[in-house]
Formats: C-alpha cells, sequence, structure tokens
C-alpha cells in the first residue's frame, strides 16, 4: 500500500486553524476545560459498548462510578466504596458504600450495585484473567467480594473504568452528568448532583467556578485533535498511542510537550493465523529474533521508550525474574544467521513460505513499524502483507495497559480463552495456580505457565505499550498516570 507522508494531509488542516490563538492558552482562563480524545463519537455516547476504547473509559470514568476509582496519578481511591477493609488473608473484600443517589433520586443501595457489578464483570472476561470473583450485598450499604485465591492486585482491578456501574436508564453516579449533547458538536459535562467530590452547581460559590468545573469532551482522528489543539480550540488530548507519534511534528509540536504515561502491559505480534509454517515453534522463535527493536524504538522517535524481548516486565508472583527467550543475549548478526538457518530449513522440508498478514492499526507510526517489519524479516526471506485489525491475520498487534500487576493477567492475555495460538499446558497451569491456596505452590504454577508461554513463542513481544497526552498550561493538575487513565475532576483547581 502506498504511504503518504504525514505532513502532507496535515498542512492543509493547519492552514485552516491560522487564524486561531496558538495553544499558549491562558492558566487563569475561566471556560469550562475542553477535551479532545481519540477516537470516534459513538464510543462518548455509548461507552460500556466501547469499555474497551480510551473514549468509552473516559466517558465511563466521568459518568459512572465502580467501587473504586483511579487518581491522577494512577492511585486506587474511593469511589462508590467509602471505605473497604480485606479479611481472611486477602481473599475477601469488604466494602461500605457512600450515600449516594441516582440522577433520578433513587438511593444507590448494594444490592443492585452487586448486580450491576456482576454483569459488567460477565461483560469483560480478558479482563478480569479468568477469575470469577462472588459479589454479593450484606447489608443495604455493604458489599462483599471473594476470591477463590490471595490476588495482591485486586484493587486495582476493581478500580478500572471498565468495571464502572451504571444503571438501567444509563445514568450514573458520577462525578459528571451529561449537561448537553448535539450531533457533531462537544458532549458537555456538568458535576453530578449525586457525587460527593463536586459540589452540584446550583451550590457553586461563584458563576466562574461553576463553569471551570465543566467539561466539554470530543472525539476526534488524531490529526483533527492535535491540530485543534495547535490551533488553541483544546486543552488536552488524550489518547495518543505509538501510531500517532508522527504526526505530532507534523503538526508543529515538539516531543518535549508530549506527557508520556509510565504504563505497563502488552505491546507485540500475537501468533494468530493456522498456517502450518506458523505451527513449528522454531520458526515462531526465528521471528521473534529477526526483529531489530532497538531500529525500532529509533524508527518511533519517542525518547526513553523501552522495547522488550519477553512478555512479563517484572517477576510479580513467579518468585524469579522473567524467562527471557535462549537468544536474548546474542548479537544481532547471530540472531538473524540463525533464523536464516530455520527458516531455510523450512522450506527444504515443506516447500515456499507462505506471506504473512500482519493486522495493525490506521496510523503513520503502524506504517513506521510495518516497514521495520517488512525489513526484519525480509532478513530472513519473508514476505508480508499488512491488512486492517478486524481482518483476517498471521499476526495481530497486542497494544493493551495491564489493568493490574500481576502475572496472571500477562498468561491469561496470551492464553488459549484470548483465542490466540497457545500451549494448552499454559491453560492447565493458570487453572490450576487460580485455585491453589498456598503461595509458595501459586508462584511454582505461574513459574511453570510463564516458562512455558515464552518457550511456545506465540507471542513476539516489541516494547511497553505507549500512552501520551498534550496538555496546555492552565491544567495545572495533570499528571502521567501509571495506567493511562487520566480523571476528568483532577485537570484543574477551581478557584475559591
Amino acid at each position: 500500500m502506498g504511504i503518504r507522508p504525514a505532513g502532507s494531509w496535515v498542512r492543509p488542516l493547519i492552514a485552516l486553524a491560522v487564524f486561531a490563538t496558538v495553544s499558549c492558552t491562558n492558566p487563569r482562563d475561566n471556560r469550562a476545560v475542553r477535551v479532545d480524545v481519540i477516537g470516534e463519537t459513538e464510543q462518548l455516547v455509548e461507552p460500556l459498548r466501547h469499555s474497551g476504547t480510551t473514549a468509552g473509559q473516559l466517558m465511563l470514568g466521568a459518568t459512572a462510578q465502580g467501587l473504586l476509582s483511579l487518581n491522577a496519578r494512577g492511585d486506587i481511591i474511593g469511589a462508590l466504596a467509602e471505605s473497604w477493609i480485606v479479611e481472611d488473608g486477602g481473599q475477601s473484600y469488604i466494602f461500605r458504600l457512600k450515600r449516594l443517589t441516582w440522577p433520578d433520586g433513587e438511593l444507590v443501595r448494594a444490592e443492585q450495585v452487586a448486580r450491576l457489578l456482576r454483569e459488567r464483570m460477565r461483560a469483560n472476561p480478558l479482563l478480569l484473567a479468568g477469575f470469577t470473583p462472588d459479589v454479593r450485598a450484606m447489608t443495604e450499604r455493604v458489599i462483599e467480594i471473594r476470591l477463590d485465591v490471595t490476588l495482591p492486585a485486586f484493587l486495582q482491578l476493581l478500580a478500572q473504568p471498565e468495571l464502572a456501574v451504571i444503571a438501567r436508564t444509563g445514568n450514573g453516579t458520577g462525578p459528571y452528568q451529561v449537561e448537553a449533547k448535539s450531533d457533531g458538536g462537544p458532549i458537555l459535562l456538568a458535576p453530578a448532583a449525586s457525587s460527593t467530590d463536586l459540589p452540584p452547581e446550583s451550590e457553586a460559590e461563584d458563576e466562574e467556578a461553576a463553569r471551570i468545573e465543566r467539561r466539554e469532551i470530543r472525539a476526534d482522528r488524531a490529526s483533527l485533535a492535535l491540530v485543534r489543539f495547535r490551533a488553541g480550540h483544546t486543552d488536552l488530548v488524550l489518547g495518543g498511542r505509538f501510531q500517532h507519534l508522527p504526526l505530532i511534528p507534523a503538526v508543529g509540536l515538539t516531543m518535549a510537550e508530549v506527557q508520556v504515561d509510565p504504563v505497563e502491559g502488552l505491546f507485540g505480534l500475537a501468533i494468530t493465523g493456522s498456517a502450518a509454517f506458523l505451527q513449528d515453534v522454531p520458526v515462531r522463535d526465528a521471528l521473534s529474533r529477526l526483529v531489530d527493536r532497538t531500529r525500532l524504538a529509533e524508527a518511533l522517535g519517542l525518547p526513553g521508550w523501552r522495547t522488550a524481548t519477553y512478555p512479563l516486565p517484572a517477576s510479580y508472583e513467579l518468585g524469579r525474574l522473567p524467562s527471557a527467550p535462549a537468544w536474548s543475549g546474542r548479537s544481532r548478526e547471530d540472531r538473524i544467521e540463525s533464523a536464516r538457518r530455520i527458516v531455510e530449513r523450512w522450506r527444504e522440508d515443506n516447500g515456499e513460505t507462505p506471506i504473512l498478514r500482519i493486522a495493525l492499526p490506521d496510523g503513520a507510526g503502524a506504517s513506521k513499524l510495518f516497514l521495520r517489519l517488512v525489513q526484519d524479516f525480509g532478513q530472513a526471506g519473508l514476505r508480508l502483507d499488512r491488512v486492517a485489525m478486524d481482518e483476517a491475520a498471521d499476526l495481530r498487534l497486542i497494544d493493551e495497559v495491564a489493568p493490574f500487576d500481576s502475572a496472571f493477567w500477562y498468561l491469561a492475555r496470551l492464553d488459549c480463552d484470548a483465542g490466540l495460538l497457545c500451549d494448552p499446558r499454559v491453560a492447565v497451569r493458570l487453572a490450576e495456580a487460580r485455585k491453589a491456596q498456598d503461595e509458595l505452590e501459586r508462584a511454582n504454577l505461574l513459574a511453570e505457565a510463564e516458562e512455558a508461554t515464552v518457550a511456545f513463542a506465540a507471542f513476539i513481544p516489541l516494547g511497553r505499550p505507549i500512552r501520551w497526552s498534550i496538555v496546555g498550561r492552565r491544567l495545572t493538575n495533570f499528571q502521567p498516570s501509571s495506567r493511562g487513565i487520566h480523571p476528568l475532576n483532577a485537570l484543574i483547581t477551581v478557584p475559591n
């Protein structure tokens, strides 16, 4: 496919905005905070259906709450729950609800919250990494969640926007409520009357505070969002990923203006095809050897980006360092030569290698990744074809932030239930680890599953996920987040 330079189509957009003030927004400005999130409008309008998108998560976090939430840094804070305790060695979590009401004035009760939370958990199986928490109401304001085993990071999971609770009417408990929306225009948010964190408009101390508490939210394609920021039409751009990075210099911004979130997760190519070529473990391992991650980092151009050769970024529950592939300490030349030999042996035994279809998102950064892979895989005479993310593919990009810090999530995300090529032994070990009561036994089972996952070589790690924002100067409370989630009520200080 032909690739147009980013600047060739971004510059006309900039020309349309030359009348506007450049993005040196006045820190004392008291108007509503304007936010552009990279995505589509329907993701904002129907966030439950699109809870896996940045736009959907932003709207869920703004208009609904789970038991817990995340602050600007990504730390856990109370949301529907005003307090909680952990009992039975970390298998029982008991939450006491705040005194809140739904937008229609009905009291928020534990039985209703428990039922809705169970529904959200069933709707997000990959998020829960195979766990099946038992959620029940104990009293009108108390909920208990029980696990089969201890999971220290479980509270991080409960704070994810995908587990926000929304009533049948489509309304949540805030901290914001939709004030107005129009076709093609922004969605206007005002502080929810039921929120205990923000006062309702009628109780705002003055008109200035009432205005600055409002939010105007748009979902735009990345190029338009950045041009609007450059022209001073928005205060914040959220949802930046690796594929959008080349747009930053194209619109006249610099990498120094980018706020990068220190997230962890999975960013790499999962084997999804059924071709005989990819059923061979040494072949899959050879593909990972061929990738020049150093040059990929140079192509993407994000300073400090950390590459990866194995899935887990930390030990977590393993009790040891993550496993590295056998070739990880070898020189680039040795890795290429050994990969060539593996591919050539396969050709001698089986015939010509197939053209590999790689599913990647749209965007200039994804084009850079594809061109890098064309060169790297070409070192072994392999040919590639780029396809869209919703098309059939042999390799498919996974670009996801870990919702909680646990080996369970990483291994389950690469397991059979995720629809990927997998080692059935891993599924067995994970199932056993989810039931193991002894901490040492659980660590050993997870370590076996992790070692088998790396040896099976059905995932080609590239690096840590890339999440970034562009932030106007008036948003003095904005902070990079370890979860890549930015609460709209934690962007700016409301004047007294």
